[in-house]
């Protein structure tokens, strides 16, 4: 109960209720310390441990919001809980996924660098040449 007076000898009271959010804590999640080879399949769970509901889990990739892609899902696992699925790891995984998790009472994000191994490719396709012998061409490709 609250009970305000002023001056004059008025007064009011009123019976209210206080109620103390606790903003989202992460559960640490990683992809692991190896580089993942291409082609493989990666998932990682974004838990919830504390705080209130309603929770909203998002993620992003280098700080740009993830949508759904052709081999990357994200689904939500219950109220507390989504999981992060790539299905075919591609160099265009690479990088730094955050989970960030936001309440009415404050927000909370872990992140977790996912390094992908490729085949080498070439950069520039080589291509036969002919010169003529001791010809300065053939220094200069050499060096």
């Amino acid at each position: 109960t609250c009970v305000a007076k002023n001056e004059e000898g008025y007064s009011a009271r009123s019976d209210l209720e206080v109620s103390v959010m606790e903003k989202p804590t992460i559960l640490p999640f990683s992809f692991g310390e190896a580089a993942v080879n291409e082609g493989e399949l990666r998932q990682i769970i974004c838990s919830v441990v504390k705080g209130d509901e309603p929770l909203q889990i998002s993620w992003s990739l280098q700080g740009e919001d993830l949508g759904p892609g052709p081999d990357l899902t994200t689904t939500q696992l219950g109220s507390r809980s989504s999981i992060l699925m790539i299905s075919s790891v591609s160099y265009r995984h690479s990088g730094t996924y955050t989970c960030k998790a936001r309440n009415s009472a404050g927000s909370a994000s872990h992140s977790a660098m996912l390094r992908v191994n490729v085949p080498p490719r070439w950069t520039v396709e080589p291509t036969d040449k002919q010169f003529a012998q001791g010809s300065d061409e053939i220094r200069k490709s050499v060096v």
